[in-house]
């Protein structure tokens, strides 16, 4: 929908794991635009953003059931200021870096269940590590049914 066409050209796709909901709530209202992972994406999330045009983020909290958003990566990591949640941390994060919200809409993984990830032995999209690489095709159609998602939210 909004920017498929866009997210299609030069992109790799991410599943962001975090352990809470409170995180990524602010993430995406008070603390807009930054966020920081566990240091052991720090060099995987680098690589992506200093060579490809676009690094897509999918947002899922732990035991939640679901994907809630997702998010291109604007800098690398270590460029943005550490974020309020991201001090009470309690495990090693990577620096934290800047990234713009595409969409926020809490998506079940019912819906998107048949989706297969070519980079995780061909499994459910939604079985993956926290920094577990997505495959474009199902990255892109994931981002498309969560696009719906928000689209059928608001209307």
């Amino acid at each position: 929908m909004i920017l498929i066409f866009f997210l299609t050209q030069d992109t790799r796709y991410f599943v962001v794991k975090s352990f809470n909901s409170e995180n990524v709530t602010q993430a995406q209202e008070e603390a807009k635009d930054v966020w920081a992972t566990q240091e052991k994406n720090e060099e995987l999330f680098a690589e992506a953003f200093h060579n490809t045009r676009n690094v897509i983020l999918i947002f899922s909290v732990n035991k939640s059931a679901a994907f809630q958003g997702y998010a291109r990566m604007e800098s690398a990591p270590g460029t943005a200021q550490t974020p309020s949640w991201a001090k009470t941390l309690l495990w090693k994060s990577s620096g934290p870096f800047r990234i713009k919200w595409i969409t926020i809409a809490e998506t079940r993984f019912n819906r998107v269940s048949h989706l297969r990830n070519a980079l995780n032995e061909d499994q459910p999209v939604l079985i993956g590590r926290d920094g577990q690489e997505i495959e474009e095709d199902c990255g892109a159609a994931l981002c498309d049914i969560m696009d719906q998602e928000a689209d059928r939210m608001h209307s």
